[in-house]
C-alpha cells in the first residue's frame, strides 16, 4: 500500500479533527526526518573509543506541502484553513501507516512557508517544518472489567475460598466465593509504555473511598497508584491522561466538567511513568484505556 498521513488536531480528545494530507485537497509529500537517529557520548582513552550515554536526537520534521484546489481563491483558503487549525494546539498527532502498521509522532508546529510561488491553477508549493514531541508510538486500545463473582453451578463452576476445593474437568467455569475479585482484573503492562489515556466510572455498590488504579512492578510490589478519594458525592465518570505534555484528571459531576487533582491520593501517587508489571482496578468498572507504547523505527 501506498503510505498515508493523518494530521491529528487532538488525538486523545473527544475533539479530535482528522485531517487527510495525502488523499485531500491539501497533501503532504517528500517527508525529512522519518527515520531514527542517536546521539552517542563517546570518548577516547589510549586510542580506543569508549562509549558513554545514548539518547535519541528528536529532531525537527519538513514536509513539502501542494494545494490541489480550483483556481487561486480556494488554493489560499486551504492553505490559510489548514495553518489556522494546527497553530492554536500545543502540538498535534501525525498518524502515519505503511504496510507494517500504524504509528505515531507528536509534532510541536515550527513553521510554514508562503513563497507565492504559485503554480498551475494556482496550487501552492510551500514547506512545513514541525519540531518533535515524540516519535514514533503505537496507540493500543484496552477495554476490561471487573470480574463479577458467578452463581455456583455444578455443572461449569470451581469453587474458590472453601474447606473443600472441589472442582470438575468442564473447561467452562465462573468464580464462585471470591471476595476479592479486584485481584483477577489486572492488566500486564508490557516494555516501552510510556504514557496512557483512560476514563472508568465508579463499581457500584462499592463501600470503599478510593477510585483508580494501583500500578505494580512485575514482582507485584505497588511502586506508584493514581487514585480519588470521595466520602461524599463520586463523579459518574473520570478521565486521565498522563501524557506529561498534555496531563489531565477529570471527573464528571452532575454534567460538569471537573478537575480532579485535589482529591488525589498523594501519599501513593510516586510517578505517572509506566514499568513494565500490571495494573490493579480499585473502586472502577468499564474501563476503557488508550495506551502509548514507544517505538524507535517504523
Amino acid at each position: 500500500m501506498v503510505r498515508q498521513y493523518i494530521i491529528h488536531t487532538n488525538l486523545d480528545g473527544v475533539d479530535d479533527e482528522q485531517i487527510d494530507v495525502t488523499n485531500g485537497k491539501l497533501r503532504f509529500y517528500e517527508p525529512n526526518n522519518l527515520g531514527y537517529e542517536r546521539e552517542n557520548n563517546i570518548w577516547s582513552m589510549a586510542g580506543i573509543g569508549v562509549q558513554g550515554s545514548s539518547n535519541t536526537v528528536l529532531e525537527q520534521m519538513t514536509f513539502k506541502v501542494e494545494t490541489f484546489g480550483v483556481g487561486l481563491y480556494e488554493n489560499y483558503a486551504l492553505l490559510k484553513e489548514f495553518v489556522e487549525k494546527i497553530t492554536p494546539r500545543k502540538f498535534v498527532t501525525l498518524e502515519y501507516t505503511t504496510s507494517i502498521g500504524t504509528y505515531y509522532a507528536d509534532l510541536a508546529f515550527n513553521n510554514i512557508t508562503k513563497t507565492e510561488g504559485y503554480g498551475f491553477n494556482g496550487t501552492f508549493s510551500e514547506e512545513i517544518t514541525f519540531d518533535l514531541l515524540q516519535k514514533w508510538y503505537s496507540y493500543e486500545v484496552l477495554e476490561f472489567d471487573i470480574v463479577d463473582n458467578g452463581t455456583f453451578d455444578e455443572k461449569y463452576s470451581k469453587i474458590y475460598a472453601t474447606n473443600k476445593y472441589a472442582y470438575n474437568d468442564i473447561p467452562s467455569y465462573t468464580y464462585f466465593g471470591e471476595s476479592d475479585v479486584e485481584r483477577f482484573s489486572e492488566y500486564e503492562v508490557e516494555p516501552n509504555v510510556y504514557s496512557f489515556v483512560a476514563t472508568f466510572k465508579p463499581l457500584p455498590d462499592y463501600t470503599g473511598n478510593e477510585y483508580g488504579i494501583v500500578l505494580l512492578d512485575d514482582n507485584g510490589t505497588e511502586y506508584s497508584a493514581i487514585l480519588f478519594e470521595f466520602n461524599e458525592t463520586v463523579p459518574s465518570m473520570f478521565e486521565i491522561n498522563t501524557d506529561v505534555n498534555d496531563e489531565y484528571y477529570r471527573g464528571n459531576l452532575a454534567g460538569t466538567s471537573v478537575n480532579l487533582f485535589s482529591s488525589m491520593v498523594f501519599s501513593r501517587y510516586r510517578t505517572r511513568i509506566l514499568q513494565e508489571g500490571s495494573i490493579r482496578l480499585i473502586g472502577i468498572t468499564d474501563l476503557n484505556m488508550y495506551v502509548k507504547r514507544r517505538k524507535d523505527f517504523v
